[in-house]
């Protein structure tokens, strides 16, 4: 961690009101083909719970998980002062968030979207469909890259077809909803919630750039937006890893508790 990365930990640190925010996959755990099999990286939950217990901090990860899958694999419970935002916003685990019932419509609309993508993934060999309380999703890490390609060219076309779906491409995966939710608005929500004076966010992939963005819009003079790993981005910071920006959060514990204590 070079020195410039630390004087902006620093100086988010000192600020009276903190929001610390930050995806899962690929940042608190590295990225595994299996989803189901992800793990943190030893410190990373730790060091979250124990920013929340800090004065004036406030603590979340937020993922495109489902909250139930998100706190399973984090192992964050309701007594560790820790938001879970699961579905890329859609759900909280703040009892006034929480997740909104869907209508009929969407009942429908999501069931209909089942059963188009359960069908592509039975023509396209290895990939694999996840579902959530309001979205279906592809899975395609690992998969051979022309069949890859296809299923996803497949997916998106499905979605054209549904005026109901929204689209959310990522890393190795498709995700299509019926509710209208990503991680930028779930960013600005938060941050508005707790009053932050300043925001801290890590991801690794492009659903992560809607939350860098809504930073960016809100001009904040003390937020940090880092991005770990390559590609185009709109955050202020890089690291190359998430073995790397384990270490970027565990000096932002440090800074915070020297800025908080007494």
């Amino acid at each position: 961690m070079d020195d410039a990365i630390r004087a902006a930990i620093e100086e988010l640190a000192s600020s009276p009101t903190v929001l610390v925010a930050t995806d899962f996959d690929g940042v608190l755990a590295p990225l595994v083909e299996d989803p189901s099999t992800s793990r943190p990286l030893p410190g990373t939950v730790e060091a979250l719970r124990g920013l929340a217990r800090m004065p004036r901090t406030t603590v979340a990860a937020v993922s495109g998980r489902d909250l139930d899958t998100l706190a399973r694999l984090t192992g964050i419970g309701p007594d560790d002062g820790v938001v879970l935002v699961g579905s890329h916003g859609a759900q909280s685990s703040r009892p006034e968030a929480g997740l909104h019932e869907l209508t009929g419509p969407q009942r429908l609309a999501l069931a209909s979207l089942d059963e188009g993508l359960t069908a592509i993934v039975e023509r396209h060999p290895g990939t694999r469909i996840e579902r959530k309380p309001a979205a279906v999703v592809l899975h395609t890490r690992g998969v051979y890259e022309p069949v890859a390609d296809s299923a996803t060219a497949d997916t998106v076309a499905l979605a054209a077809q549904h005026s109901k779906a929204h689209v959310m491409p990522g890393k190795c995966v498709v995700e299509l909803s019926v509710v209208d939710a990503d991680k930028g608005s779930a960013v600005t929500d938060l941050a508005a919630w707790c009053g932050a004076d300043a925001v801290f966010y890590a991801g690794d992939d492009v659903t992560d750039e809607r939350a860098f963005a809504a930073m960016a819009a809100a001009g904040r003079e003390h937020d940090l937006s880092l991005k770990v790993g390559e590609g185009d981005t709109r955050a202020g910071w890089r690291v190359d890893s998430p073995e790397a920006a384990a270490e970027v959060l565990q000096h932002l514990v440090e800074q915070r508790q020297r800025h908080t204590a007494g």
